[in-house]
């Protein structure tokens, strides 16, 4: 049982405590204090880590594409296209080019989260964009 306690600790240090920035260093967001950061933002930070932290770092490039800035790139401006985007990638890349272009970087889609509502993808574009 301790193992298994142990294990799970580390793991999840791993996952919630260390995402690396462009320069390699290490940035600890559990350091960041309650007051440093919106109640939005921690809900977007909870959410980021759950659903998108195994394939996109803010700062680099992994599974997925760096999210930093992510909305002056491609179609992501427009907040509607975003949506539809991470609620069902397969359909909305039929009618997207640069979408496309992401699959054959990245060699794979997008995991679908058709579970996420709007505010809580909002709270976690809060979170993407108080991180960069």
């Amino acid at each position: 049982m301790l193992l298994l306690a142990a294990g799970y600790f580390v793991v999840n240090k791993i996952i919630s405590a260390e995402l690396i920035n462009e320069s390699n260093e290490v940035i600890d967001y559990d350091s960041i204090g309650p007051d440093s950061i919106s109640a939005a933002s921690s809900q977007g930070r909870t959410l980021f880590l759950s659903k998108c932290a195994s394939c996109h770092n803010v700062f680099k490039d992994m599974a997925g594409p760096a999210l930093g800035s992510f909305e002056e790139r491609g179609p992501w401006s427009d907040r509607k296209k975003l949506y539809e985007w991470i609620k069902n990638p397969e359909a909305f890349m039929k009618k997207d080019s640069y979408t496309k272009q992401l699959k054959e970087k990245f060699g794979s889609v997008m995991t679908p989260f058709p579970d996420l509502t709007n505010d809580e993808i909002d709270v976690i574009i809060q979170y993407i964009n108080s991180s960069y």
